[in-house]
């Protein structure tokens, strides 16, 4: 039973590195590059500390109403993948 529980959360962590991968609008194929990784260090820092705790973030993600994510990819002049974050959690959202 342990076994069971111990590989379904594992697959939870690699489904919750692809779902921040595309939330933030990076494809699923290839790997990120270490400069990409340094210039955008707190995304990769938030996205390990979450793939550690995904059962809350998801938990927490469903009890807010599935908000978009604030990072998103963004490429430099020199063709460099960066991850930056587009909006503050704090902020109300814009009534439409």
């Amino acid at each position: 039973m342990g076994a069971a529980f111990g590989i379904t959360y594992f697959i939870g962590m690699l489904v919750s590195a692809g779902v921040g991968r595309s939330r933030a609008g990076i494809s699923q194929r290839g790997s990120l590059s270490l400069l990409t990784i340094l210039m955008s260090l707190p995304w990769f820092l938030t996205q390990m500390a979450t793939m550690f705790v995904w059962p809350i973030v998801l938990g927490v993600w469903l009890a807010r109403g599935k908000p978009k994510s604030p990072w998103r990819a963004m490429n430099t002049g020199d063709g460099t993948v960066i991850i930056r974050r587009t909006e503050s959690l704090n902020l109300p959202q814009q009534q439409r």
